[in-house]
């Protein structure tokens, strides 16, 4: 239902989109039965596919009202609701780029991808209006504002304009649909260009490996300015037909009350993490198809717990904002602790070693992926930060193998190999190690200066209590590494430092201790 006294009541059906639009919506609106329930709310709030069509189609009309055309840039900055979701289907009705915002993005994060992208709007929380009017005064070209809040009133939607519904603006396969700026786990944010064709070659790849289909109802409780929650997730809906119950955000019992009602959720492993040991989970997960990971690997004690705990192995996927989704366990098929899974259909991996030939199988490399659509590069870049290629594959920048079935593995990013006494040590590899030692529950591996090594592997990890000394972790993970991969320090700590996303913050590990070998070093005898 479309249910907003400030906006009006449309009913109906809206006119088709032009034949000359491929926009990733027009694209997959013939999937729907316009009937059938798209999203439902925890509060009960419900909204069909018809619903879905006549809101987003008003929209578009009320962006381009508001002064914005095709290939505008806009700024949504906005606290998680479905009206996250209908504001970016109005974008991509219009032809509008849409650009995702954490709406607790700090005042220098909004002003650096502000002055980047020059956005001709923003879209935000009534409640950030002036902070963000403040701090981004200083710009040339002031965008327009515009407010929605999470029951979708604002400027934006009470706007007055006339019933008549705007057929879908015309878009080409490749415009852009989205940019979505990386997590700056590795340097500063860069924008990653995703044109529509992108996204429904993925959309497509990913939800006909997992199976979707109409009567699939997804658990949502992820972020809504990342690839995972915004792209990966609803896509699979939106390419199905399928349905989705979106929570405000996730809570390890209300998930887990909520289980009875979906038959699929996706997560990261902290997620999972926070599920085990509550007493109801496999009574109701019974109903499930599918638990989902992605964003981060999930480390295999948790993956061998949830199982036993829950009665479904968890299907991890490996993809990156510039991308989308990669890889993916099977659903049919051996679902490997640690493995990323074997490649999407329209997917190629390869392996590269230094030399820039195949590696191979069960030897570390660097991960490339080829696909029918390009990955066109990022927003404003120069040529020396654009994406590499080699034999017309994408150099992803992560380090990764494949095993003699196919499966991925990645064991860490290029730029976080450690050199140690000239032997490379990829920190994966040893995380894994770390985390099948009992007592540690995740690790996190990283390179410090060592006055006579270079770098030093060290390692931080989270423990159960009680929890063996550090010694003895590094003892039994040298059970399954050689002895120069093995940790020269290793530091327990309360809680590792994470992205939303549940990935290592390893450059807040590597300031926090990064003396510590210098200090050693200086230390009486």
């Amino acid at each position: 239902m479309i249910n907003d006294s400030s906006n009006g009541m449309l009913t109906g059906s809206v006119p088709a989109a032009h034949s000359e639009s491929h926009s990733l919506y027009a694209v997959f609106r013939g999937q729907w039965s316009l009937q059938s329930p798209f999203l439902k709310t925890a509060e009960g709030e419900t909204w069909d596919y018809n619903d879905l069509d006549l809101l987003t189609a008003r929209i578009s009309k009320q962006l381009q009202s508001a002064g914005l055309r095709h290939g505008d840039r806009l700024i949504s900055q906005l606290e998680r609701s479905a009206w996250n979701i209908f504001l970016y289907l109005g974008c991509l009705r219009a032809g509008i780029v849409y650009i995702p915002l954490n709406p607790k993005a700090t005042p220098p994060e909004l002003e650096h991808i502000a002055r980047d992208v020059e956005p001709h709007a923003i879209v935000c929380n009534p409640d950030l209006l002036g902070t963000i009017h403040e701090t981004l005064k200083t710009l040339d070209t002031q965008p327009r504002m515009l407010t929605l809040d999470t029951s979708g009133a604002g400027t934006l939607t009470s706007q007055n304009i006339d019933s008549g519904i705007l057929p879908d603006h015309p878009v080409a396969p490749d415009d852009i649909a989205a940019i979505v700026f990386t997590s700056g786990t590795t340097g500063r944010p860069k924008g990653a260009v995703l044109p529509h064709s992108l996204l429904v070659e993925k959309a497509r790849a990913l939800s006909q490996t997992l199976h979707y289909r109409a009567t699939d109802r997804l658990l949502h409780t992820m972020p809504l300015y990342h690839a995972h929650g915004l792209f990966m997730t609803t896509h699979c809906v939106l390419s199905s037909g399928a349905s989705m119950l979106l929570l405000p955000r996730f809570d390890a019992g209300e998930v887990i009350r909520h289980l009875p009602e979906v038959t699929i959720f996706s997560g990261v492993s902290t997620m999972y993490k926070r599920m085990l040991g509550r007493p109801d989970l496999r009574v109701c997960a019974q109903g499930m198809r599918l638990f989902i990971a992605g964003s981060a690997a999930v480390p295999p004690d948790i993956f061998e717990q949830f199982a036993q705990q829950s009665g479904h192995q968890i299907v991890e996927c490996w993809g990156m904002s510039e991308t989308m989704t990669n890889t993916a366990n099977p659903v049919n098929g051996p679902r490997k602790p640690g493995s990323a899974g074997k490649p999407l259909p329209g997917v190629e991996l390869k392996v590269f070693d230094a030399q820039g030939r195949p590696a191979a199988a069960h030897t570390p490399g660097i991960l490339s992926v080829r696909s029918t659509t390009r990955f066109p590069g990022y927003w404003r870049r120069g040529p020396a930060e654009q994406p590499t290629y080699h034999d017309g594959f994408y150099l992803t920048g992560d380090i990764g193998y494949q095993d003699s079935e196919g499966y991925l593995f990645i064991v860490g990013r290029v730029g976080d190999v450690i050199v140690s006494g000239g032997y490379n040590v990829y920190p994966r590899e040893v995380e894994l190690a770390l985390e099948h030692v009992e007592g540690v529950a995740r690790a996190a591996v990283f390179g410090l200066p060592h006055p006579d090594l270079g770098e030093a592997v060290a390692a931080a990890v989270e423990t159960t209590d009680p929890y063996p000394d550090p010694a003895e972790i590094i003892k039994q993970a040298r059970k399954s590494i050689v002895g120069y991969k093995a940790p020269k320090a290793l530091f327990i700590v309360d809680q590792l430092p994470l992205t939303e996303l549940g990935k290592v913050r390893r450059r807040t590990l590597i300031e926090r201790f990064r003396n510590h070998f210098l200090h050693e070093q200086q230390a009486p005898a």
